[in-house]
Formats: C-alpha cells, structure tokens, sequence
C-alpha cells in the first residue's frame, strides 16, 4: 500500500488506548480487556471492523446476537455498512461508542477527494453521520439527517418498539399522535379493532393537515399503547405490517412508538417520549413550547358530542400535562372544532398538589400500647410503621398481616412483643369494625391501651402509591384494582365507640430517596 495513512477506533470515553485498524485486514472486538467492556450482553465478537486506508472508508459489520449501533440506528445482523471518518460506532446500540478516526483525514488528501468527486462511487458523510441516514435539507446544521430506509427496532426486552419509515428526520419541533381514534378509527365500527386489517384514516384532510405540518418543518410521532401486543394476543409481527400499512397510507414520515408493558413507556408516563428526546432526535434538543401532542384519551364525558361516548381515560392528556406540552383532541387539530364547551373529567388525585407534612409525635405513646392502622394498600402504612419504630427508638414492634399471612400468626407476635414490654404497631388495612375489633380484645386481654391511626390517602391517592412502587421497582406486592375496590366496599370510618382510647387521622407525608424519584412521583401515573 502507498498510503502512509493509518485508522483507528477511538473510545469516546477514553476508557482505554485507541484501536488501530489496520489496513485490509479484519479486527473483530466486543467484551474484553482491550475494550474493558465486562456487558454480558456484549459478545465477546460482537462487531467486525476491515479498514480501507485508500479509500478512507471501514467496512463494519455486526456479529454479535444484540444489537449494535451507528448514530443511536439498530444494525441488522450479518448485514455489511460502510462508514468513513468521523462515523460513530456503538458497540451496543447507545453504549459503548467510538469514532472512526483516519490520520491524516480524507480532508488532508485534496486528490483523493478530488478522484472521489469524478467518480462519484463515495460520498463523504458528515461527522458522526450514519450510513442509514443522509443530509436531505437545504441546511448549515449538519444534525438534520433523513433516514434511507425503514426500520424497526425493539427497546427492552420488547417493552417498547420503535419503526422509523423511510424520510424521518430529526428536527426541534415534535408534532406528536397517539394512533387509535386520532389517526385511525375501526371500520368494523367496534371500539376496539377486530384484527390488525380494521382500520382507517379518520379523517378525511388527515394526509393534507400532517404534509402541512412537514412542511412547516416538524417531525411526526405516534406514541401509542398497545397492551394487547405485551399481553399476546396479538403478535408483534403482524402488528409491524399494520405500522407499515398506516404509514404508508398517510403518505409521510413517521417514527412510531409502540408500549407494550405496564412500565414507564405507558402513556401516561414518559417514557416513550424520553427514548425519543435523548436517543433518537439526533441530538437536537426539542422545543417543547412549539411541539404538541394529539389524542383522544382526554377524559372527555359521555355526549361530549352528539352520539360521543365518554373517552375511555385521560392518558393522552396527562402525558401532555406531565411533559407540559400543549394538547389537542383530533376534533380541535383537523377539524378545528372548539372545545371550550366540552366538559372533560379531572383526575382524583393530583400529585402535583400533593404537600409535604411532618410527623405526628403524638403517634408515639410512652405507654404500652397497640396501634392499629388502617387506610388502603398503598396508602403508606408501612412506611409510617418503619417511621414510628425509627423515632421511637424500636420500643414499637410492627406485625404485618402480608409478611406473616393470617392474622392469627399477628395476634400472636404481637402478644410475644407486648409480654416483652414492647408496643405494637399493626400494619394491615383493618377496614372494618370486624377485623380491628380483634385488635381492641387483645388489648383488653393484654391490659394495654389501643389506640387507631388511619390513614386519610384517598384511593386514587392509593393507586398512584402503588402504580410508582412499581414504576420504580420499590419491593412490594403489587394491587390490582379488585383489593381496591374489595376495601372500598368494606370499608367503615374507625370511630373511639369501637374500644379504641384515640383515633388519629395521618395524611400521607411524601419522602424521596432522589430528585429524579419525586419527578416521577409527581407526574399523572394512572390513564383514569
């Protein structure tokens, strides 16, 4: 070779010594101590890399079982990319990155570049550009990329997948859809579609009003859940066909968003909008006073319009409150229809008004007691529990109906605690006078007071406890709404008639490991 010019890999993080490529001959790298990459999930030849230092051009290909990555795009498997300098190359997709670095650059080669030109067989791609995108503005800002072919990928474990059609381009301002009732309706005229063939636009200026908004120089997005997919009853494979039927019809670019689970990416938590902001807008920060979000779950009432049933929840337009994005039903965006005089529903409970508080003193007694609490699952009762064995210096001991199964096996340790001099704190939901009554007899059995703390969180207050326990995979049985509602219907205000010597109520005091636990926290969880 007459070329004095060499290639390397180089580590962005410089977590280790660049790696040279050397001319014509395979590298394969992956998990191992030249990379200091230990991710089982790596492999240990998870990419192949074969540099051309004449043409200034590396030939990567992926090897490894997950994926890999150029500028936050998937590879496909086996399938062989050609990238120049300045290409940035994910070991796994969004991890692990390096940059393609020739010395001395193509740039420093003026007949190089020149026979590339007549030519015309190479292309120089912009710094950091992705062969699966390309410059397609008439632009200084060399972020703004188009996507040259579809593509699907798939986000933890299949929790979230992401198609991104042919033509998306990265851009500040995000015209955001939710997909069901807003950009397709059923033809079955079902509320839910009978197979993934029973759909339609629904509206008829849909195609005009979304090439306008291209136009104009926003990026479109579907965020849309799709529970039936996680759930099986649907397969993923013929939903992809459906995506790539939709979009197709509507006739422009769309990057969709599809959440499968329970987790984070459901509307109306953020998650989808998170991937989208930090990992697929090519770095360019989103305008978030000239972006919005369209859907139909408003929580609009029943006849909001003539013949209307109610919306069935409200995440569309609590996902728009929590990212503090301007919000439009699809009547009011492609039919300009006012919705000033259409009542929509609140949320029970609202984490944003949520207070802060401080603890009841007066929950500690220097006598001998048990304390009963009472309030929904959720509602924070072992937490109080833990606070009053903190700040009573353990002379409370707490017996929990869901560690020790029946609340026989309580009584008994909880007699165990009292004969040792301790008080006893009862961490159950007790709702009604049958179950804390049982309370008062060993009291009375004991010769100790009982007193009775319940807890005032409402149960919507309950289900966003519960709903951000599992979010943030706090350890603890999750409630479906069924225990909800089981309290609800049996639940009787505790009153001192019942035996007890004072009955305390305790609002819920909100407590934080970290900033970025309250700011999910203090976001709508739950779609109604």
């Amino acid at each position: 070779m007459g070329s004095v010019r060499s290639c390397s890999l180089k580590c962005m993080l410089d977590s280790h010594a660049p790696i040279k490529l050397i001319h014509n001959v395979e590298t394969i790298i992956g998990r191992s101590k030249l990379t200091r990459i230990k991710d089982p999930a790596c492999s240990r030849q998870q990419i192949s890399l074969k540099a051309n230092c004449e043409e200034c051009v590396v030939e990567v290909k992926q090897l490894g079982v997950n994926p890999s990555g150029l500028d936050g795009f998937a590879l496909k498997r086996n399938l062989e990319y050609k990238v120049e300098h300045g290409s940035r190359i994910e070991i796994l997709l969004n991890n692990y990155i390096h940059i393609i670095e020739f010395d001395p650059p193509p740039e420093d080669n003026p007949e190089k570049t020149s026979d590339k030109k007549k030519t015309g067989n190479k292309r120089k791609l912009e710094d950091g550009e992705s062969p699966r995108k390309r410059k397609s503005l008439k632009t200084d800002n060399p972020n703004i990329k188009e996507a040259m072919e579809d593509l699907w990928e798939d986000i933890d474990k299949g929790e979230l997948y992401v198609f991104t059609s042919k033509g998306v381009q990265a851009s500040h301002k995000i015209a955001a859809f939710d997909m069901d009732g807003t950009l397709i309706k059923t033809k079955s005229g079902k509320v839910h579609p009978v197979d993934t063939k029973d759909w339609q636009i629904a509206f008829h200026n849909a195609q005009e009003k979304l090439k306008d908004l291209i136009e104009q120089g926003y990026r479109l997005v579907i965020l849309s859940n799709q529970a039936p997919i996680g759930n099986g009853r649907v397969k993923i494979e013929d939903f992809k066909i459906k995506i790539e039927h939709i979009v197709k019809k509507l006739a422009v670019p769309f990057q969709v968003y599809l959440a499968t689970g329970k987790g984070f990416y459901r509307k109306p938590t953020t998650g989808m909008w998170k991937v989208l902001s930090e990992q697929k807008n090519d770095g360019l920060e989103i305008d978030m006073v000239k972006s919005f979000y369209c859907g139909d779950a408003a929580g609009r009432v029943a006849s909001w319009a003539p013949g209307k049933k109610k919306d069935h929840s409200m995440a569309d337009k609590l996902m728009a409150e929590n990212l503090g994005l301007q919000f439009y039903t699809p009547e009011e965006f492609f039919l300009q229809t006012p919705v000033g005089t259409v009542t929509m529903n609140k949320p029970d409970f609202n984490p944003k008004e949520l207070g802060t508080g401080t603890f009841n003193n007066d929950l500690i007694s220097k006598e001998k007691e048990i304390l009963v609490l009472v309030g929904f699952p959720g509602s924070g009762k072992s937490f109080l529990a833990k606070q009053i064995e903190k700040r009573s210096e353990n002379s409370y001991v707490t017996v929990c109906r869901d560690v020790l199964g029946s609340w026989q096996k309580c009584a008994a340790e909880a007699t165990k605690a009292l004969r040792r001099g301790k008080s006893v704190v009862v961490d159950s939901t007790n709702p009604d006078k049958e179950s804390r009554g049982r309370w008062v007899s060993l009291a009375k059995e004991m010769s100790v007071d009982c007193r009775c703390a319940f807890l005032t969180a409402s149960m919507a207050h309950a289900r966003h406890n519960n709903k951000f326990r599992e979010l943030m995979k706090i350890k603890h049985v999750p409630v479906n709404d069924i225990v909800f509602h089981s309290y609800k219907k049996k639940y009787v205000e505790p009153s001192p008639g019942e035996g007890f010597k004072e009955v305390i109520p305790v609002d819920f005091i909100p407590l934080f490991d970290d900033k970025e636990s309250e700011k999910v926290y203090r976001m709508h969880l739950l779609e109604k």
